[in-house]
C-alpha cells in the first residue's frame, strides 16, 4: 500500500532521505509520484502537487490534504525546495525541507581570517524561516571570539548581507576585531603626515595607540572610508608645526613654519617685532624675525603660516674712493650689526616685510677703520716735487804772486725737481705733531721738516788802507755754509803787539804780520767758519773780500749760520692737514699729507 505525502496526490517513492546538519538542523528530501502524471504537471494543476514554499512538512496541501502520520513530523521543518521530473515513465515531485525556526541559528561555525595589521575577521552565517526579524548595528552589535585555548577577542559588527527567500532568511555577518588597520606616514614632506585606517576606533583611542607616531601631530580630518566592503574611519595627521629651511645667497637662514591650532586660537604675533631663535642640530641659535604670516581658518582648527628670516647682513657693496679710501655700504636686516670706520651715512627699508638699516663707513683698503688706532696712513705713492738746493757759502783763499786774496765765495742756489713719498692719513685729531716731522713712511724715519729758520751769513772787519776801520755783516737768504776753508793756509808768526777781540772776545793777541789762524765748527745749528789773521807790515800782500788791509793790523773773515746740506739725508718736506668729513654724529675727521724724500745729491 502506497503511502501519501501530505496530500493524497503525492505517493512516497521510497524512503525520504534526511541529512543532519550543524546546530540541530536537519535537511529532508522526500520524492513522490503523482496521481495523474499526465495532466498534474499541467498549470491549473500545479496546486495539487506544488506546496508553498516555506510551509510545514507537517502541514496539508489545499487539495486533498492529508495529515502526517504519528511521529513523522520534524519541528519546523520547512519547504525550500520543490521541482519534478521524470525518472523511467514516471512523473517525480522532489520536496526538500530544512528546519528552519524562528530564531536565526548559525548554519555552520564561524570562519576565521586575518586583515591588515593582524585584526581578525570572523564571517557568521545564519538562518531562520522567511520574514524573522534581524535586529544587530553595525559597530555596536559585537561578539567574543575565541580559537582554541587563547585569550578571547572582542569583535564588531562591521557588516551584514540578508538573503531572503519566500522560505527562509539568510543572514551572512561580518565581525571584525577592533583597532587599527594600517598606518601610513610621508617622511618625504615637512608636514610628516600620518594616515591611519582603523576601525571602531574613536580618533583620541586612535591618538593613544599610536602615541610614538602622533606626538607633536594633530588631527587635520577625519573621514569614514571602505576597508575590503568594511566601514571604516580614516584619520589624518600632521605635525602641530613644522618648518621648511632655506639659506639664501647672502647666507641668511629663511624659515617657513606651518603652525596647526586650535580653532579660535588667537594669532598675536607681530611682524617685525616677534622672532624666533632658530637652531639646527648643535650649532649655535639664530635670531630669526617674523617677516610675514598667514591665517586660513576651518571649523576644526586654525592653520598659520608663518615666515622668518634671520637678522643679519644683507648685503655689502664697496667703491673705491680716491687716495686709498674705500666706501662701504651694509645693509642689515632688522637689527643693525657692527660695522668698521667712521659712520657717513644710515637710512633705513624694507625688505621681504623687514625693516633693513644701510650704513656707510670708510675703510682703507685692508678693510681697516680708515682712522685705525686714531691715525691711519691709508694711501702712498710717489712723486716728483719741486726741492730747492740752498745755495753754498764758502771762505776761500787765493794768491797772485806774493799777494793774499780771500774771499766769500757764493754757489747760486737751484731748484729741481726730486723723487718724494706721498703718505696720505686720515686721523680723528686736528693738530700737527712733532712725530709728523720725523715720520717712517715705511722706508725709514725722516730726520726733521726741511724748514730752514736761518740762513747763512757773512762778517769780516778790520782796517783797511788810510786807516779806515770797517765792521760789515751780510745775510743771505737761500744759502748755507760750507766750512772747509779751501786755499787758506795757516802761519803761526812771530811774537809781535797785534791783539784781536770779536763781540768782547779776545780771539788772538801778541801776533806779528802776517800771522794766520782758521776757525770752524761743523755741528748743526752752530755752524760756522772763519779766518783770523795779521796783515803783513807793508800792507800790500792782505786782501780780504776785495778790501786791503793796512799794514800790521788784525782782520776776520767769518760765515755762520745756514742749514746743513741736505743731501742724502731724509726730510719731510711738507705736512698739510685739513678736514676731510664729517659722520653722522658731527664728528669731524681730517686728512694729512706727508711728503718726504731722501734728498739726492745736487
Amino acid at each position: 500500500m502506497s503511502i501519501s505525502h501530505r496530500t493524497n496526490r503525492l505517493k512516497l517513492v521510497g524512503t525520504p532521505a534526511v541529512e543532519q546538519l550543524q546546530n540541530g538542523r536537519y535537511q529532508l528530501t522526500v520524492n513522490c509520484t503523482t496521481m495523474n502524471s499526465r495532466e498534474d504537471w499541467y498549470s491549473s494543476n500545479k496546486a495539487r502537487i506544488f506546496p508553498d514554499f516555506g510551509s510545514l512538512e507537517s502541514a496539508e496541501m489545499s487539495i486533498d490534504g492529508l495529515a502526517p502520520r504519528t511521529g513523522e513530523a520534524y519541528t519546523d521543518m520547512r519547504l525550500v525546495s520543490v521541482q519534478s521530473s521524470t525518472q523511467q515513465e514516471k512523473y517525480i515531485v522532489t520536496l526538500v525541507y530544512q528546519t528552519l525556526g524562528a530564531s536565526f541559528v548559525q548554519v555552520k561555525d564561524d570562519t576565521f581570517n586575518y586583515v591588515e595589521n593582524g585584526l581578525r575577521r570572523v564571517t557568521r552565517k545564519s538562518i531562520a524561516k522567511a520574514g524573522t526579524d534581524f535586529q544587530k548595528t553595525i559597530g555596536t552589535t559585537s561578539i567574543t571570539s575565541q580559537i582554541d585555548g587563547e585569550t578571547a577577542v572582542t569583535c564588531i559588527l562591521a557588516n551584514y548581507e540578508v538573503n531572503d527567500t519566500d522560505s527562509y532568511r539568510e543572514v551572512t555577518e561580518v565581525y571584525l576585531q577592533s583597532g587599527i588597520l594600517s598606518v601610513q606616514q610621508e617622511f618625504n614632506i615637512s608636514r610628516d603626515r600620518v594616515s591611519v585606517q582603523a576601525f571602531s576606533k574613536t580618533s583620541s583611542e586612535v591618538t593613544a595607540a599610536l602615541s610614538e607616531v602622533t606626538s607633536g601631530h594633530k588631527l587635520i580630518s577625519q573621514q569614514e572610508s571602505d576597508f575590503d566592503g568594511i566601514k571604516t574611519s580614516s584619520y589624518v595627521y600632521e605635525l602641530n608645526s613644522y618648518d621648511v629651511i632655506k639659506t639664501s645667497d647672502n647666507n641668511l637662514r629663511t624659515i617657513q613654519r606651518a603652525l596647526i591650532l586650535t580653532a579660535g586660537t588667537t594669532y598675536t604675533k607681530t611682524v617685525g617685532t616677534s622672532f624666533i631663535d632658530h637652531q639646527i642640530d648643535s650649532e649655535t641659535a639664530v635670531r630669526c624675525f617674523l617677516s610675514s604670516f598667514s591665517i586660513e581658518d576651518t571649523a576644526e582648527f586654525r592653520v598659520v603660516k608663518e615666515v622668518y628670516i634671520q637678522a643679519g647682513t644683507l648685503s655689502v657693496s664697496e667703491s673705491n674712493e680716491s687716495e686709498g679710501v674705500v666706501k662701504v655700504t651694509t645693509t642689515f636686516l632688522v637689527t643693525e650689526g657692527a660695522t668698521v670706520g667712521p659712520v657717513i651715512a644710515r637710512s633705513t627699508g624694507e625688505f621681504a616685510g623687514l625693516k633693513t638699516i644701510s650704513v656707510t663707513t670708510l675703510q682703507d683698503s685692508a678693510g681697516q677703520s680708515i682712522v685705525h688706532g686714531g691715525s691711519n696712513t691709508v694711501h702712498q705713492y710717489n712723486r716728483m716735487v719741486d726741492f730747492t738746493y740752498p745755495g753754498v757759502l764758502s771762505i776761500g783763499g787765493d794768491s797772485v804772486n806774493a799777494i793774499k786774496l780771500y774771499n766769500f765765495n757764493l754757489e747760486p742756489p737751484v731748484q729741481a725737481k726730486i723723487e718724494s713719498k706721498v703718505s696720505v692719513i686720515f686721523q680723528t685729531s686736528a693738530d700737527i705733531v712733532a712725530g709728523d716731522f720725523t715720520f717712517d713712511d715705511g722706508d725709514g724715519a725722516a730726520t726733521a721738516l726741511w724748514n730752514p729758520t736761518e740762513w747763512a751769513s757773512t762778517y769780516m772787519s778790520g782796517i783797511s788802507w788810510n786807516y779806515s776801520p770797517f765792521s760789515e755783516t751780510k745775510g743771505l737768504r737761500g744759502y748755507r755754509i760750507n766750512t772747509t776753508l779751501s786755499g787758506i793756509d795757516e802761519l803761526s808768526g812771530v811774537a809781535g803787539s797785534s791783539t784781536y777781540s770779536h763781540l768782547g772776545v779776545v780771539v788772538f793777541q801778541n801776533k806779528s804780520p802776517l800771522f794766520l789762524e782758521k776757525e770752524t765748527n761743523t755741528s748743526p745749528g752752530s755752524l760756522k767758519a772763519a779766518i783770523n789773521g795779521v796783515s803783513d807790515s807793508q800792507g800790500r800782500q792782505t786782501i780780504i773780500d776785495g778790501r786791503r788791509i793796512f799794514g800790521s793790523t788784525p782782520y776776520r773773515m767769518e760765515i755762520s749760520g745756514g742749514p746743513t746740506d741736505p743731501a742724502g739725508v731724509k726730510f719731510t718736506l711738507d705736512v698739510d692737514l685739513r678736514p676731510a668729513f664729517s659722520d653722522v654724529d658731527g664728528n669731524t675727521y681730517y686728512k694729512k699729507t706727508i711728503i718726504t724724500s731722501t734728498i739726492p745729491a745736487q
